[in-house]
C-alpha cells in the first residue's frame, strides 16, 4: 500500500462525524494543523514499518516503530513481539532512539495473542487482527492498550501494541483507522526481515560449510559472521594483522556498494567499479591471500561483502631475485646462503677458500646491499619471511 492510499484512508478517517464534532468551533487553521500532524505521524510510522533493513537489528527497529505509533496513538509507552523464537514482548518508551535504550523485557503471556473480549480482562484490544476471522475487531470504545497483530505469507505471526492512558476515553476512530492501514506496512516489514534473516542463516551454513576461512562482513565494515575453519586458523597462528586486512576489504567494498546504490538513486546506469577486493599478508613463512566479494541484493536483502582466505609457504628468494631486487654479485649471493645456514666468518672464509680478511668484508658488503643490520635476518630474509617476523626472530 502505497503513502498516498494510505494518506487517503487517514484523511477519509479524520472527517468521520467523530472528527468534525471534535473539531467544531476549532479555528480551520488549527484543524489543517492537527490533520497534517496526524498525517506527518502516519507517513512516518510507515516508512519505518516498511524498513526494517535500514536498522541495524530488528530490536532497533522495533523500538523506532513501537516508539512511532506512540506518538501517533498520542501513547507513553508500548510493546513489540517479534517472531524470533522467543515468544517474548519487549517494551518500548516513547523516548526510544535509534541508538537503542534501556528497555524492559516482559514474558510472552496467551491472554495476549486472543481478541478483545469485555469480560475477559484481556490486555490488548486489537484494532486489527490477521488471526482473526475478519481481520479486526470490534473497536466502537477502544481505551487503554491497543494493537495490531500481523502474519506473513510464510506464517509468521508480530504484534504491536501502545499503552494510552484510559483517562484520556475512548481511542480516536481515526486513530484506530491509521493502525488498521499500517498492518499492510507492518507485515510488508516483517516478511522483508524474516527473508533477511532466513537469507542470512542460509549463507551461514553455506559458509561454515567451506574448508577454507571465511568473514562476512555489512557494508559498514562490521563482522557479521566468521566459520569454523577461521577459528582454527586462528588457534594455530596468531591472525591479528590477517583480521584487520579482511575488515580493510570489507571497507573498501562496503564503499562501493554505498556509491552504487547512491548512483541507482540518480541516474540509470549502476557504477562500473571493480567489486573484487585482493590483499596479501605475509606471516613467517607463510603468504596469506585475501579476496573479498560483494554478496549482492540476489542473495541478501541488503549487499554484504564476503572474505576468503587461502595461504600458502612463501617462495624462497632465487639467486636471480637477489641481484635484480639488490644487486648482489654472484660471490655475494653464495655469501649470502652460507649466512643463511647461520655460519661464522672464520667458517665462511674456510668454505670459500680464502682469507679471514676477505671473507669479512664480503660479509660487510652483502649485508650493506641487503639492507639489514643484523647476519642473523639473512636466513629469514633469503626465506621469504615477513619482516615483522624476521624482526621478532632477530630479538628472539
Amino acid at each position: 500500500m502505497s503513502l498516498v492510499e494510505v494518506s487517503s484512508m487517514a484523511g477519509t478517517a479524520n472527517r468521520t462525524p467523530e472528527w468534525l464534532a471534535a473539531t467544531r468551533g476549532v479555528e480551520p487553521a488549527v484543524a489543517r494543523s492537527a490533520e497534517a500532524r496526524h498525517l506527518e505521524l502516519l507517513e512516518r510510522a510507515v516508512s519505518v514499518a516498511l524498513s526494517p533493513l535500514d536498522f541495524r537489528d530488528a530490536i532497533a527497529w522495533g523500538d523506532a516503530l513501537t516508539a512511532a505509533l506512540c506518538a501517533l496513538a498520542d501513547a507513553k509507552a508500548g510493546a513489540i513481539l517479534l517472531p524470533d523464537g522467543s515468544a517474548r514482548w519487549r517494551a518500548v518508551s516513547l523516548n526510544a532512539s535509534a541508538d537503542g535504550h534501556d528497555a524492559a523485557w516482559g514474558i510472552h503471556e496467551e491472554t495476549t495473542e486472543r481478541l478483545y473480549e469485555a469480560s475477559s480482562g484481556d490486555l490488548v484490544l486489537w484494532a486489527r487482527d490477521d488471526l482473526a476471522k475478519d481481520g479486526r475487531s470490534s473497536a466502537s470504545a477502544a481505551r487503554g492498550t491497543i494493537g495490531i497483530r500481523v502474519q506473513t505469507a510464510n506464517g509468521a505471526v508480530a504484534a504491536v501494541c501502545v499503552h494510552r492512558d484510559c483517562a484520556l476515553g475512548p481511542l480516536p476512530y481515526r486513530i484506530l483507522a491509521a493502525l488498521r492501514a499500517i498492518a499492510p506496512a507492518f507485515r510488508a516489514g516483517v516478511a522483508a526481515w524474516v527473508d533477511s534473516t532466513m537469507c542470512r542463516s542460509n549463507i551461514a551454513r553455506m559458509l561454515d560449510s567451506l574448508a577454507d576461512p571465511a568473514l562476512m562482513f555489512d557494508t559498514t565494515g562490521e563482522l557479521v559472521h566468521t566459520n569454523p575453519a577461521l577459528d582454527r586458523l586462528t588457534a594455530s597462528v596468531d591472525l591479528t594483522r590477517v583480521r584487520r586486512e579482511a575488515q580493510q576489504v570489507a571497507w573498501s567494498l562496503g564503499a562501493i556498494a554505498r556509491r552504487r546504490s547512491q548512483a541507482r538513486l540518480t541516474t540509470a546506469h549502476g557504477s562500473a567499479e571493480d567489486a573484487t577486493g585482493l590483499r596479501t599478508v605475509r606471516l613467517g613463512a607463510t603468504v596469506y591471500r585475501l579476496r573479498g566479494s560483494l554478496l549482492g541484493e540476489q542473495l541478501l536483502a541488503e549487499p554484504a561483502v564476503l572474505v576468503t582466505i587461502t595461504w600458502a609457504a612463501a617462495e624462497p628468494l632465487t639467486d636471480g631475485a637477489l641481484h635484480a631486487t639488490y644487486g648482489l654479485t654472484a660471490r655475494e649471493i653464495e655469501v649470502a646462503r652460507l649466512l643463511a645456514e647461520g655460519l661464522s666468518n672464520n667458517e665462511i672464509a674456510e668454505r670459500l677458500g680464502v682469507r679471514f680478511f676477505t671473507a669479512r668484508n664480503h660479509v660487510e658488503r652483502t649485508l650493506a646491499k641487503l639492507g639489514i643490520p643484523s647476519r642473523h635476518r639473512v636466513g629469514p630474509l633469503l626465506r621469504n619471511e615477513s619482516p615483522e617476523e624476521t624482526g621478532r626472530a632477530s630479538a628472539a
